[in-house]
């Protein structure tokens, strides 16, 4: 009987470790509906997978991510917030909220995230390089104040030099990130 028992215990735990769990099997959905290029229907699975466990860090990260890559930047900041609520030890969650910050040109806040992803894992290669990222913008947007024409009513910088002049620079660093986090996921 002894000799009957272990194996057959065994095999059940074996069987069911294999089995995902619903939350699994929703965001596995989600993702393959992503890859696919339906982007609603991916939205709708990671949705599923929030009602079944609103504290998934993963099912929001996800949803953060595809808010992220139809630009829709405050739906992914918060979904962000949340999965780093539920998993405050996952760098690469504040590396995600650090890339949202700058898709919304909120550098010093996409800085802070960078920093705390670093205070995680300091090995991090992507929150070294989104550093060095954020070091140049900040240094670009430095000079190109102080070399600003001046207004010369009020003696200050024109509104007109204030305003960001490397248009495309701003997201083109952070969508690399973006793609190559989401290859390491």
């Amino acid at each position: 009987m002894k000799k009957f028992i272990i194996p057959t215990l065994t095999s059940l735990c074996f069987i069911s470790a294999l089995q995902a769990s619903p939350l699994e099997d929703l965001i596995v959905s989600g993702n393959t509906f992503w890859s696919q290029g339906k982007l609603t229907e991916a939205e709708a699975e990671f949705k599923k997978a929030l009602e079944f466990n609103p504290d998934s860090s993963e099912a929001h990260a996800r949803m953060a991510n595809l808010y992220l890559t139809q630009n829709k930047t405050s739906e992914a900041v918060e979904e962000f917030q949340n999965a780093i609520n539920d998993d405050p030890e996952n760098p690469n969650l504040f590396i995600g909220l650090a890339i949202t910050y700058l898709h919304k040109q909120y550098y010093e806040m996409a800085e802070a995230m960078v920093k705390q992803a670093i205070e995680l894992n300091p090995e991090l290669a992507n929150a070294q390089k989104l550093q060095t990222y954020i070091d140049a913008k900040k240094e670009r947007m430095n000079q190109a104040v102080a070399t600003a024409p001046m207004d010369s009513t009020h003696g200050q910088v024109s509104e007109h030099a204030k305003a960001t002049p490397h248009g495309q620079e701003n997201s083109s660093m952070p969508a690399t990130v973006q793609r190559k986090l989401q290859q390491t996921n």
